[in-house]
């Protein structure tokens, strides 16, 4: 059972009580660990959209899982060859890696450990970001915007079969068929969080699957963003040290041991279908990392280096949960976005 598993099952005094034992390995990270304590330590308001009782939470609660679900997640995007020239001419990816992970787990950690207030906020910052990704195709003038509902959509339900994947394979072997159906049943809190109005997703693992089928069949390609992104992952640069030669190895390993999550179409298009020594090598390595990285002492030492604010939101929901129940989820923030500032249906409120 992973540390935050068992940690759990305790009272919230005991949950506290444990969880503080480690605090002082978070002044190892400076001014980072004070922020992350400071996250951990922050009121909270209630259990927010999903609480100590959702799968979502089990999924997260693993860097590991969560990244390699980030990164996969990357390189998926790029294969909607719309998006991938609108992402393409914004990506920090190359200069920033560890900065752009630490990004994306911020949103996931605040949306699944925060609290309502915290989750919403969460949502209205990334969206508020992903306004100003846009851009044009080059060789035909299409425009590109990151908060249109369809490239939104491209993204998250692609992204979301290759999140299970991970948590079934390094995460809990043991997941069912209930655990994966109740997962996509809450993603769409996650989703819409992001900008994605009530009603567009697919909510079952068959109805994500045909989704998936439908655009690998009419939309996924390989275009040359989607090649560059794939260079990065596979053969990352040694320079700067930092931090693209300190994060070499693990940028690769990570990527590789998501290379079997993605579908045989995927992998084909990609030219990944035949490299299995890596693969195996990777995946080995990434299966025995995840099962140290819920350990209390690893929690507190690496993960905060990972993401402070992912650390600091899942050990708050830990510390200070009142465990009242899980808030409804019923006022439609994807739509609110959209129809606001930065958002792609603003003209239909004039």
């Amino acid at each position: 059972m992973s540390f935050i598993r068992e940690m759990i099952s305790k009272t919230p005094d005991e949950r506290r009580a444990v969880d503080r034992k480690y605090d002082f390995l978070l002044r190892l990270h400076g001014r980072n660990g004070e922020k992350a304590l400071a996250l951990a330590e922050a009121p909270r308001i209630d259990d927010g959209y999903f609480g100590p009782d959702s799968i979502s939470w089990k999924v997260y609660e693993n860097v590991l899982v969560a990244g390699i679900g980030a990164m996969s997640g990357l390189f998926m995007a790029m294969l909607d060859p719309v998006g991938a020239y609108g992402v393409g001419q914004h990506t920090v990816y190359y200069y920033d890696t560890l900065g752009r992970m630490r990004r994306s787990l911020l949103f996931f950690a605040g949306a699944v450990f925060g609290d309502s207030a915290t989750a919403d906020k969460v949502g209205r910052d990334l969206f508020r970001k992903h306004a100003h990704v846009n851009g044009e195709i080059p060789a035909t003038g299409e425009e590109f915007r990151a908060n249109h509902v369809e490239a939104l959509k491209f993204t998250y339900v692609t992204g979301w079969a290759l999140l299970w994947r991970a948590y079934k394979t390094y995460g809990d072997p043991n997941a069912t068929e209930d655990d994966e159906r109740q997962f996509y049943a809450e993603q769409h809190i996650v989703a819409e969080l992001l900008g994605i109005p009530a009603g567009e997703l697919p909510l079952t693992p068959e109805a994500v699957q045909a989704w998936v089928n439908d655009a690998e069949q009419n939309t996924m390609a390989f275009t040359r963003p989607a090649q560059e992104i794939l260079d990065f992952l596979t053969a990352p640069p040694w320079t700067p040290v930092w931090p693209l030669g300190a994060l070499n190895l693990f940028v690769r390993m990570f990527f590789w041991s998501s290379v079997p999550l993605l579908s045989p179409y995927v992998r084909e298009i990609g030219g990944l279908a035949n490299i299995p020594l890596r693969t195996k090598l990777s995946s080995a390595v990434i299966a025995q990392a995840a099962k140290l990285a819920t350990h209390p002492i690893v929690d507190h030492l690496i993960v905060p280096f990972v993401g402070y604010e992912m650390w600091g939101y899942a050990h708050n929901a830990l510390r200070h949960t009142p465990e009242t129940g899980r808030v409804p989820f019923t006022h439609n923030p994807g739509l609110a976005l959209q129809h606001g500032k930065g958002g792609t249906l603003q003209e239909a409120n004039r």
